[in-house]
């Protein structure tokens, strides 16, 4: 009989492991001393160790091996059961390998939309005057601007008079969220539709040229403008269409231009 520290040299199992075998039952002491609670182990259970030690190198849960060791009872069963296991990992390979393409593309993006927006637009501060500006508020997805906009479009006609814009009366990003759309008209129309003179101000400007899935790196280039020039700011935050998507063809959203306007307190 070998004691703990014994049997851990012989299979190369920590004693920590070797206490937790015993708690969860798939490898259990030959002996186990009454008075002192020492555990002692025989020959047999080190060609258990070892069996454990090679489907933990397989990759097999303890909680897979527990179950091995009780249903086994001879080769064909052991065949079987590795062949299961080797099809779940063949699996786990094809679904890792597409995760890691997956990666791959993500970063391809990201480095190249950082590399774009490193010295390109300029970040400033401009003054913009009122706006009359047709209004449609609603409340959605972010992809669903369209849908609003294109009703805007309708009512407009003749009277468009500049890009159309969304704004956001809260700074934080929403999955789901209430949106103000607006496209800014000649004149007061006579429509049902809602319509507004929006007040002009002082505005950190920056035009971002890409997807809008990319337009995160744009808000942290203002963000940290503001930070360092120490400017109070206040919402609505505008995010003006300058070129995106059309009605019919979406077009090469790498060329898509979007200005986000921070109004600045005096």
């Amino acid at each position: 009989m070998y004691t703990i520290g014994e049997f851990s040299k012989i299979t190369a199992i920590t004693i920590k492991a070797l206490r937790h075998y015993h708690e969860k039952g798939v490898l259990v002491p030959a002996h186990i001393d009454m008075d002192s609670g020492y555990r002692f182990y025989s020959e047999r259970e080190i060609e258990l160790a070892k069996v454990i030690s090679t489907m933990k190198s397989m990759k097999f849960t303890l909680a897979e091996i527990t179950d091995l060791l009780k249903s086994v009872k001879d080769e064909s069963d052991l065949r079987d059961l590795l062949e299961q296991k080797k099809n779940s990992i063949d699996q786990d390979i094809v679904k890792l390998s597409l995760i890691s393409e997956a990666i791959d593309q993500v970063l391809v993006k990201e480095n190249s939309v950082e590399k774009g927006l490193s010295y390109s637009n300029q970040i400033t501060i401009e003054e913009l005057g009122q706006q009359q500006v047709l209004i449609c508020d609603w409340e959605g997805e972010y992809r669903e601007t369209g849908k609003a906009m294109a009703k805007l479009y309708r009512v407009a006609g003749r009277q468009l008079n500049g890009a159309p814009f969304n704004q956001y009366f809260r700074a934080e990003f929403q999955e789901r969220a209430k949106f103000q759309s607006c496209l800014p008209i000649k004149k007061p129309m006579d429509t049902d539709t809602a319509q507004s003179l929006l007040v002009g101000g002082c505005f950190v400007s920056l035009v971002h040229e890409g997807s809008y899935e990319s337009i995160g790196i744009a808000y942290k280039r203002v963000f940290d403008y503001i930070k360092e020039q120490d400017l109070k700011t206040e919402l609505p935050i505008r995010e003006v269409y300058l070129k995106g998507p059309g009605m019919i063809f979406k077009g090469n959203s790498k060329k898509y231009r979007t200005q986000i306007l921070v109004p600045v307190l005096d």
